[in-house]
C-alpha cells in the first residue's frame, strides 16, 4: 500500500526483528509515511494444553520485510522498536520489487490460513478429551453441517465409527 508516490526511489529490504515482535515492529513501521511495511502472517491450528487453538504467527519468524528510500530512512528504520537489524547477503541489501509483489499477490491478505490437517478425511488422529480419550482413529469425513468429524477407532477388538467435535482431536503425531 504505497503512502506517497511523490517520493525518492524506494526499494524493498528485509528487516531482523525481535522474537515473536514481528507483528509489533511491523505496526510501528507502518505509521511512518515513508515505509511500506509487508509482514505476511500464517494462521494454523496448533496443540495446547486445553486442547488446540488457533494462532497466527509470522510467516518467516524473525523478519518482515519494508519499503524505503535507503539514504533518507535507513537509520530511523534500523532503530525503530523491535527492529534489530537490516538482513545483508554481502552488499547487497535490497530484495527485487518481483519477489515482494509475488509474495503479496499470492497473499492478498496478509494471512494465509492452514487448514487444520487434523480433520481432513484420512488423518490418523488421537482424541484428547471426553470418554474416548487417548484412543487413535482415523478420519472418515467431515460433517460440515453438524460441525463434527466421522472416526473410525478400534474399541475392544471392533472398528466402530463415532462422531466427534473436531476441537477434540489431534493429528496423532502432534499428540507428544
Amino acid at each position: 500500500m504505497p503512502k506517497n508516490d511523490s517520493s525518492p526511489k524506494k526499494d524493498w529490504f528485509c528487516l531482523r526483528t525481535q522474537t515473536k515482535r514481528e507483528h509489533i515492529a511491523a505496526a510501528i513501521l507502518d505509521r511512518l509515511e515513508e515505509v511500506d511495511v509487508f509482514c505476511p502472517r500464517v494462521s494454523q491450528v496448533k496443540k495446547t494444553r486445553t486442547g488446540k487453538k488457533r494462532f497466527t504467527e509470522a510467516m518467516f519468524p524473525g523478519y518482515i520485510f519494508a519499503k524505503f528510500n535507503y539514504h533518507a530512512h535507513a537509520r530511523q528504520v534500523v532503530h525503530s522498536q523491535g527492529i534489530t537489524q537490516m538482513v545483508e547477503l554481502g552488499e547487497r541489501r535490497v530484495i527485487p520489487e518481483h519477489i515482494i509483489r509475488n509474495l503479496q499477490a499470492s497473499i492478498p491478505e496478509g494471512i494465509i490460513e492452514a487448514p487444520d490437517l487434523s480433520i481432513e478425511p484420512g488423518a490418523e488422529i488421537e482424541v484428547i478429551t471426553g470418554s474416548l480419550k487417548g484412543m487413535n482413529g482415523k478420519v472418515l469425513a467431515q460433517l460440515t453441517a453438524k460441525n463434527r468429524i466421522q472416526v473410525l477407532l478400534e474399541f475392544l477388538g471392533q472398528e466402530i465409527t463415532v462422531e466427534v467435535n473436531p476441537d477434540d482431536i489431534l493429528l496423532a503425531q502432534d499428540t507428544d
